[in-house]
């Protein structure tokens, strides 16, 4: 399909698949529609999720019911049975052969507790079923088996026998792609490439990798440095002809060429003090020179107030420890409304407020209605173009304990 322009009056676009020959998009309104150099037309509408499609069929969520529809005219041809009393989610889905693999996440009556499954569904009936630990956030075709991700950053090789981990990249998933003979993943800071039996080489990038591609013997990293889009932002190109060795885990950014420094232009509005040298006065307490002299000596006074600041710091640890523990909630307050710019577009910034829990050692995970992960930390900067958007915060507690809450964001 060779590239033009095409106007889609002005609703914006939620999903779109490459298909041979054409492009298979969902829009705002819940309209997926078909464009081939033919044209362009609708042929389904009231999908919430639009998960896969190819030349014959896509697969997508109509409310609650997860179906295959016919491509050419829309009429469904399967439909997966829900499951699940209390509710149930289905996080990622793929067409696969002449059925689908959906992976599921039920929720429990009390809500503690969520069940997390592989389906393998053939043309009408299920053909096998895997359990699993972590919601898993996405499913892959690959040269390499049929592979699985989860939020914790397992990725998984599905047959019917088992579901195996090849490799945990110690956070989720963000970017993957088939190279034909491996699979490179992008998790964390770092970009892995993966064998059917695991890691095969590792690099790490100096921004978080989003985003990756293949121009011929490269493969090109995008990533955010976390900085809020002041600086620019880091690109990386990987050599996959290039022989592996070994590194120190150090060494891992060596292959990055340095940021480009600029000189900082504003100036300086406070002069740095003078050092002062040490004074020695004469309230300082000098050691003792003898063994009398130290029976004599008072305790100074700065050491004895450490000492009690010590025990006093002693004591409230203590008596913290044996309290009783509070509950580990995280809240993202109530929805929100805003209004777009004049380009569309609007900057909206999710920040959590987490309770019952210290600032040090917690996991989060945004994702966001359809199951994708879209960050790992506290506060979440982002550009909605106009419609409705829902998203949820995971938070792992240092103890292996998990606190969970959604926000609606209308933009206007």
């Amino acid at each position: 399909m060779s590239p033009r322009d095409q106007d889609l009056d002005g609703v914006g676009i939620v999903s779109a698949i490459d298909v041979h020959g054409g492009l298979v998009f969902l829009d705002e309104t819940g309209a997926v529609r078909s464009m081939t150099e033919a044209g362009e037309r609708t042929f389904l509408s009231g999908v919430q999720t639009l998960h896969d499609a190819n030349e014959r069929f896509v697969l997508v969520s109509v409310g609650d019911v997860l179906g295959i529809h016919s491509l050419v005219s829309g009429e469904a041809v399967w439909a997966r049975p829900s499951r699940g009393i209390h509710g149930e989610r289905i996080t990622a889905a793929m067409l696969l052969d002449d059925g689908a693999l959906v992976a599921r996440e039920g929720y429990a009556m009390t809500g503690d507790e969520d069940v997390v499954e592989i389906e393998r569904w053939g043309s009408t009936d299920l053909l096998w079923r895997h359990a699993h630990e972590e919601v898993v956030l996405g499913l892959a075709s690959t040269s390499i088996g049929i592979l699985a991700h989860d939020q914790s950053g397992a990725v998984l090789r599905l047959t019917r026998e088992e579901a195996k981990e090849i490799h945990h990249a110690g956070s989720g998933v963000r970017a993957l792609v088939d190279l034909g003979d491996e699979v490179c993943i992008a998790a964390w800071f770092n970009v892995h490439g993966l064998g059917a039996t695991g890691l095969v080489w590792t690099v790490e990038h100096p921004g978080m990798p989003s985003a990756l591609s293949v121009l011929g013997n490269q493969l090109l990293v995008v990533g955010d440095d976390g900085n809020d889009w002041t600086g620019p932002e880091p690109l990386g190109v990987v050599d996959l002809d290039a022989e592996v060795f070994e590194v120190d885990p150090s060494e891992l950014t060596a292959w990055v060429p340095p940021p480009i420094q600029e000189a900082d232009e504003v100036p300086s509005m406070i002069e740095p003090s003078p050092d002062l040298e040490p004074e020695v006065t004469e309230h300082e307490w000098q050691a003792p020179s003898g063994l009398m002299d130290a029976l004599n000596e008072a305790t100074p006074e700065g050491a004895s107030t450490g000492e009690k600041e010590e025990d006093l710091l002693a004591a409230l640890t203590e008596e913290g420890a044996k309290g009783p523990s509070r509950p580990f909630t995280v809240d993202l307050g109530e929805h929100r409304e805003v209004r777009a710019t004049a380009d569309g577009v609007a900057e909206v910034l999710l920040e959590s407020n987490v309770s019952g829990a210290p600032v040090e050692g917690l996991m989060f995970a945004w994702s966001t209605s359809d199951g994708r992960e879209i960050g790992t930390k506290g506060r979440l900067l982002l550009k909605l173009p106009r419609g409705t958007h829902r998203f949820e915060l995971r938070v792992r507690h240092p103890d292996g304990r998990w606190a969970m809450d959604g926000i609606q964001v209308h933009v206007a």
